[in-house]
């Protein structure tokens, strides 16, 4: 096999910048692969899913009207083998499929990608790929922070906080 799990695509990117998505969020992914291959994307066979993971950032001001309502859509294929082995995470990307901020606030929101790592064994490795989605939302009166952690396993499970 290999000597672990590494994540050969972006590591952190911006997801909503001034209360709209990013341009690049389209073309922004992340993996959990085996270390020390050159290519990926050709090495790894089989991958399932996606999964997905849906919530929203809802906010209401002082009336009770909605001031903020954002759709988030977190994706992953899992179960990818290399050399016959392992359960790797081949693709995981994020869509914002609504997105709504009234004037007078500013949201920005990004996505960081921490080290994967192996949740199996040696020889049968498992990738765990920890994820953080944070920011803040802003009026001219507060900020508010926002945050999920999610930990996306390569055999499809999850863990969310």
């Amino acid at each position: 096999m290999t000597d672990g799990v590494a994540t050969m695509a972006s590591t952190a990117w911006h997801v909503i910048e001034s209360g709209k998505p990013s341009a690049s969020l389209a073309s922004q992914h992340c993996n959990a692969v085996p270390a020390g291959i050159a290519d990926p994307v050709s090495a790894l066979i089989d991958a399932q899913g996606p999964n997905r993971l849906t919530w929203r950032l809802r906010m209401e001001n002082a009336f009770t009207v909605e001031v903020v309502d954002i759709a988030f859509d977190l994706r992953w294929e899992f179960g990818a083998r290399y050399q016959g082995g392992g359960a790797y995470i081949p693709n995981c990307y994020l869509y914002v499929p609504q997105c709504s901020v009234l004037w007078g606030f500013d949201v920005n929101i990004g996505i960081h990608v921490h080290n994967p790592t192996n949740a199996g064994t040696e020889t049968a490795p498992i990738a765990r790929l920890p994820l953080t989605i944070s920011g803040s939302v802003s009026s001219l009166v507060n900020t508010h922070s926002v945050q999920w952690d999610f930990i996306l396993f390569g055999n499809g499970q999850y863990h969310v906080g």
